[in-house]
């Protein structure tokens, strides 16, 4: 009996051990992975003399809160940020339906050329964007498109990778469940909105915020598309502070930080939905 107390408390003893040990590491790779942001955030409220200063300057004694009000006040950051967040909950919306119709229907429907259509969708993975940047531009342009916000969602709408993913979910629903809907009468349209969609929500979540960061991030279509000035995206509003004389590296920090606070937000508060929906995916199909 004392043998066994003492390999039990032995045991827990390193349990404990490689539980704190764990735990330091992870504050450790967290403190170096928040360092940039930290920084960043700092820059933002520094003047522009005050970012290159060496020794640096880790918390400025002065903290420039003019910097965001310039941003918003004068260089219309406050419809540029809100172009982005109109942006980017339309594309992932809409593609999100998208994606989900077309994946339960490679999922669920057996009709002639199926696979052969669908090697075709993920062929079209390997296909780079810029090289469908010049075709996409004269269509867009003969479509009157140019400066739009729906030139820049349309062309990855229902793309390759968000129908893959929502495929291997839908293969993972009940033949029985779908048919015992068809039977209660139910039309096809029905059966998906009422019995297929509310079994999604963990792909949803997963893919939502994929989408959600993909757009918010997308830099190099919207600069090629987008013109005026109130029709900017934040990724290309930041671009447009540099000058080829003067360079604002203190508008840029806090523009910066405008664009990284929403992506924060939605990763925390969906972390779990993310998480479990990836994990999930990764044992369907």
């Amino acid at each position: 009996m004392q043998t066994s107390a003492k390999q039990n408390y032995s045991w827990n003893r390193k349990n404990e051990f490689n539980a704190i040990l764990m735990f330091i590491v992870m504050a450790v790779v967290s403190a170096v992975m928040l360092f940039p942001f930290f920084w960043l955030l700092s820059s933002s409220l520094k003047a522009v003399s005050e970012i290159f200063v060496n020794p640096p300057i880790w918390i400025p004694e002065t903290l420039h809160w003019e910097n965001f009000g310039e941003l918003f006040l004068k260089r219309s950051f406050g419809i540029i940020t809100w172009n982005s967040v109109l942006l980017s909950t339309t594309f992932t919306v809409v593609t999100l339906f998208l994606c989900s119709l077309g994946g339960y229907a490679f999922a669920k429907y057996e009709f002639r050329g199926k696979q052969i259509l669908f090697v075709f969708v993920l062929a079209s993975l390997m296909i780079p964007h810029e090289a469908t940047m010049v075709p996409l531009f004269v269509i867009y342009k003969q479509l009157h498109l140019i400066d739009n916000i729906w030139g820049v969602i349309l062309p990855d709408l229902a793309n390759a990778f968000g129908i893959f993913f929502m495929r291997q979910y839908c293969r993972s629903l009940p033949d029985e469940m779908l048919e015992a809907a068809r039977i209660d009468g139910c039309s096809e349209f029905t059966l998906f909105r009422k019995v297929v969609l509310p079994n999604l929500k963990s792909a949803f979540a997963a893919l939502g915020i994929i989408l959600f960061v993909k757009q918010w991030n997308n830099f190099l279509w919207p600069v090629v598309i987008l013109r005026s000035k109130e029709n900017l995206t934040l990724a290309v509003a930041i671009k447009a502070l540099e000058d080829s004389n003067y360079t604002p590296y203190h508008l840029i920090m806090a523009a910066s930080v405008i664009s990284v606070i929403p992506l924060l937000i939605v990763v925390l508060v969906f972390q779990k939905q993310l998480i479990s929906g990836l994990t999930e995916g990764s044992v369907k199909g």
